[in-house]
């Protein structure tokens, strides 16, 4: 091991010692802290707590309603009897007042209340599906913010250790020059491939650094380049995952709204049977007219509503709702077809980039191979150092091209998962 070597070493160790360690971020601690901050998620809670107070409100409909009501009145004419000297007839007085409590019980409502608490459950279902819908598109941007911080993460680190390499063979070509060896050119020219390298290095930091910005921003987490972003691992077959995106759970269950609404427009025409009672005070009496002074009254009862004809309302409403459901059933279907469509892409981007990264072994190790050789025999004079760099940078890129396409592979199948909405 080299001085160099040697020194990066301890200081790593010295780094580790106080505790400065890169943080290691996966791909589901970023969705699960997006999805977390995001304020969908606490409208999602709204909707939860709106379904509740839904449900007390159409649950109220068969508690009994209380009501007082009141009444002043002075009228031009009342109703008198006739001058009979046998009797004095009472006088029925042209201001009356009125003061009662009418007190009215839903018996029964021909299942109204019932498909009511349905329907609206079905309708803050929808709405709230609809914000896992925006919850899926924000998944989607966080998995390529990550997995294209990966790649830049993965090239620094490639061309990091190309720059480690380039020191090390510059400080012996260095020594073979002052040895007269090789010429003073040679050094030269590893001099100029280590600025290109570093320049790379800069170009790719600053790139990652712009992308770990707005992933900061999503997630809610400062995230930069001392935090190690990790390849994520497949723990599930990307092949036997049933769909479950919103969009169709949306679909299903804006068809579930719709059929409860066809419901409640049957029932609409039912009859309905209460229980009704009114007490109250009154001058005259509002049964008995002859008691001209203030006296109370009451009665109790049973009423019963009945429409008989709606003009053929109902029917038409229901019409409507089936119409709506057969539109909302073609686009179900036709983004299920979307859907399968995009997997039978992905599955075949997958198969490609397998089969590509099986090459790149093959193809990496051979250069390897190529670049030891070369090195060898531009130290012997039998090459020059640029065909040597030639070689040596064939080598990065061939291992660049691996890397990003493990990466893209690992992208690939996860973009199965989200796809079929089981991100």
């Amino acid at each position: 091991m080299n001085i160099r070597n040697t020194l990066l070493l301890t200081i790593t160790m010295i780094w580790s010692g106080h505790g400065i360690v890169a943080q290691k971020l996966t791909l589901e601690d970023c969705l699960a802290k997006a999805e977390k901050i995001s304020p969908l998620s606490r409208q999602k809670l709204h909707y939860e707590t709106l379904e509740e107070l839904t449900q007390k409100n159409v649950s109220n409909a068969y508690l009994p309603a209380f009501y007082i009501n009141g009444q002043a009145s002075y009228q031009s004419d009342v109703f008198s009897f006739p001058d009979n000297p046998l009797f004095e007839s009472p006088i029925i007085p042209k201001d009356q007042y009125r003061l009662t409590l009418d007190v009215n019980q839903k018996i029964y409502d021909g299942g109204l209340t019932k498909n009511r608490k349905v329907a609206e459950s079905a309708r803050i279902m929808t709405e709230s599906t609809a914000v896992e819908v925006d919850l899926y598109e924000i998944k989607a941007t966080i998995s390529k913010l990550f997995f294209s911080a990966l790649i830049y993460q993965e090239n620094i680190q490639i061309l990091q250790s190309l720059l480690g390499e380039l020191h090390d063979q510059q400080g012996i070509i260095n020594a073979q020059v002052q040895n007269g060896i090789v010429l003073k050119s040679a050094s030269n020219t590893f001099k100029k491939q280590i600025l290109s390298t570093e320049q790379q290095i800069l170009s790719a930091e600053l790139e990652q650094k712009a992308i770990l910005e707005i992933l900061s921003k999503w997630i809610g987490e400062e995230v930069d380049a001392t935090n190690q972003l990790e390849l994520p691992v497949m723990e599930a077959s990307i092949y036997e995952n049933a769909i479950q995106r919103p969009e169709i759970k949306l679909l299903e269950t804006q068809n579930i709204y719709l059929e409860s609404m066809k419901n409640l427009s049957s029932v609409s025409t039912r009859p309905m049977l209460w229980a009704v009672a009114q007490a109250g005070i009154g001058q005259p009496n509002a049964y008995n007219f002859l008691e001209t002074d203030f006296s109370d009254f009451y009665f109790v009862g049973l009423k019963l509503s009945w429409q008989l004809f709606d003009y053929g309302n109902a029917k038409r409403e229901k019409n409507i709702y089936a119409v709506n459901q057969d539109i909302v059933s073609n686009k179900k279907d036709f983004v299920e077809d979307n859907i399968h469509n995009q997997l039978i892409k992905e599955y075949a981007e997958v198969n490609k980039l397998s089969e590509l990264l099986e090459k790149d072994e093959e193809i990496v190790n051979l250069q390897n191979d190529i670049v030891e050789s070369a090195f060898s025999q531009f130290r012997n004079g039998v090459i020059t150092s640029t065909d040597y760099l030639s070689e040596l940078n064939t080598k990065t890129q061939l291992k660049l091209t691996r890397q990003i396409h493990t990466i893209q592979l690992k992208q690939a199948e996860y973009n199965c998962l989200n796809i079929a909405g089981n991100l």
